[in-house]
């Protein structure tokens, strides 16, 4: 199961289905899906844990890929974060961030994703918002890549800001940081 649908009912409004597909996107639908049979066992898990739950908030983990849901229910508060990256997962957990279950188990250098421990989301991003001039100067002094490359990959802007970045400064995408 790379796909997972949450029915949202909110007050005043047609209810819709909360899309997130591992590893690529989240978004809304309005198509009605006809339900397995015999729902997958992270499905079950979240309809034990999340039926007749009420969203509460989501939040973006620092500047990272990674989104957290925040349901609270009759029994508590749980947290289901979904990483938007590739190799990404969909991780459940209490209000304490232990994993109830994660949608599929996996072990990194830094961080283990399985059920009973602490969720640890991955290491963060640079938040190209909070970059000081001296670590950008420094970033394009060690940089062995093009401008918007460096721009793009190490300073996180992604190639298409990489790009407006550039032209807004009048300078050529290709040429070498050294000479910035």
């Amino acid at each position: 199961m790379n796909k997972l649908y949450l029915r949202i009912n909110p007050k005043d409004m047609d209810q819709f289905d909360l899309v997130l597909v591992r590893g690529a996107r989240i978004y809304t639908s309005n198509r009605d899906r006809p339900m397995p049979m015999v729902p997958p066992p992270f499905a079950m898990v979240l309809r034990k844990h999340l039926k007749n739950a009420r969203m509460i908030g989501v939040r973006q983990l620092g500047f990272d890929r990674v989104l957290c849901f925040n349901f609270d229910t009759k029994f508590g508060q749980y947290h289901l974060y979904v990483e938007v990256f590739r190799d990404g997962n969909i991780i459940l957990t209490d209000a304490e961030d232990t994993i109830i279950l994660p949608l599929t188990h996996a072990s990194y250098a830094g961080r283990t994703l399985k059920k009973g421990v602490t969720y640890q989301p991955p290491p963060p991003a640079m938040d190209p918002h909070e970059i000081e001039l001296a670590h950008l100067v420094e970033m394009f002094e060690s940089s062995d890549r093009d401008l918007v490359s460096t721009l793009g990959g190490k300073v996180n802007l992604g190639g298409t800001h990489a790009n407006a970045v550039c032209a807004l400064a009048g300078m050529e995408p290709n040429i070498d940081t050294q000479r910035c």
